[in-house]
């Protein structure tokens, strides 16, 4: 079979979106879980902000004018991310997602300045984790997917004094304060990522601060996600979070979803104890360790 591979255009963001939703759904019903919705429209911002901002990272294998797989990796500072690594269920196990995963890592591999290579993979998914390991991308830090609703939640053991914040501007000023929070917590800087979060509709960021110093910043969507989310101190990430979680329930917001590291005790402490459940275990995996996990929440596993 012959499999042709290029980058990325623009007519080639449904076909990506659709292969990627069949692909989650073929690792869903395999595992007895709900079936993945996802609508094309509404997800089409974010990929053309891979489209825009991912250089010649995304590229697309086509079978006979088909597109029978992707891949997407970005470069934020020294850090390679692959961000989608998807091959469309009738055309799996002819090598096309090794391809694509080599191809990929070829051109990390030439970046000089390129300091860590990393992934996000679900934790049942094998024979990804195995593809990234063999190639020096290791897993290290587990990620738990929890959800919970004003209806569900339990008498708390303890109360947490919420953290005010206040609505940050899309301005220069505003990305320059969080990149500089980024650097330390992540230790990589992604200015790009937060102008498309600051101008994404229905997506508000917060500032928080102690002694007129910004200590932090958080991110709640009008669907009830939280993140990304990042705190200088790991003793406030539980405090910022109890203000995100009363600020959407305020809205009107009923169910809440995040991805948490498993190192962020502080924000898993919270949520278990507000009868929060997890929903799925994924993996970030990287070639060397990399930031302070107890500081923080993720976006999205395709910008993390």
């Amino acid at each position: 079979m012959k499999v042709d591979y290029r980058l990325a255009e623009e007519q080639d963001l449904e076909p990506a979106h659709e292969a990627l939703v069949e692909s989650l759904n073929q690792f869903a019903m395999q595992r007895a879980l709900p079936l993945v919705e996802m609508d094309f429209e509404e997800n089409l911002p974010l990929w053309h902000h891979f489209l825009g901002t991912s250089g010649e990272g995304f590229l697309v294998a086509e079978v006979k004018k088909r597109l029978a797989g992707f891949c997407c990796h970005i470069l934020r500072g020294n850090l390679w991310f692959l961000s989608y690594l998807v091959v469309a269920p009738e055309f799996q196990g002819i090598g096309i997602g090794r391809e694509l995963f080599e191809r990929a890592q070829a051109e990390a591999q030439s970046d000089n300045q390129m300091k860590v290579m990393a992934a996000y993979a679900n934790a049942s998914n094998w024979p990804s984790i195995s593809l990234y390991t063999r190639n020096g991308i290791f897993p290290r830090t587990p990620m738990l997917k929890l959800e919970g609703g004003i209806s569900g939640l339990w008498e708390v053991s303890r109360e947490v004094e919420p953290l005010p914040g206040e609505v940050a501007s899309l301005s220069e000023e505003t990305v320059a304060l969080i990149d500089g929070i980024d650097l330390e917590i992540r230790e990589f800087q992604r200015d790009i990522d937060h102008r498309f979060w600051l101008g994404a509709r229905g997506m508000r960021c917060y500032l928080f601060k102690k002694r007129k110093k910004v200590v932090g910043y958080a991110y709640i969507s009008d669907d009830g996600t939280i993140g990304p989310l990042a705190a200088l101190s790991a003793e406030d990430v539980a405090k910022m979070l109890g203000f995100c979680l009363d600020r959407l329930s305020s809205k009107g917001v009923d169910r809440f979803t995040m991805h948490v590291p498993g190192d962020n005790t502080g924000a898993l402490s919270l949520l278990y104890d507000r009868g929060f459940k997890i929903q799925d275990l994924s993996l970030i995996l990287s070639s060397v360790p990399f930031g302070k996990w107890e500081h923080y929440i993720i976006s999205r596993p395709s910008l993390l």
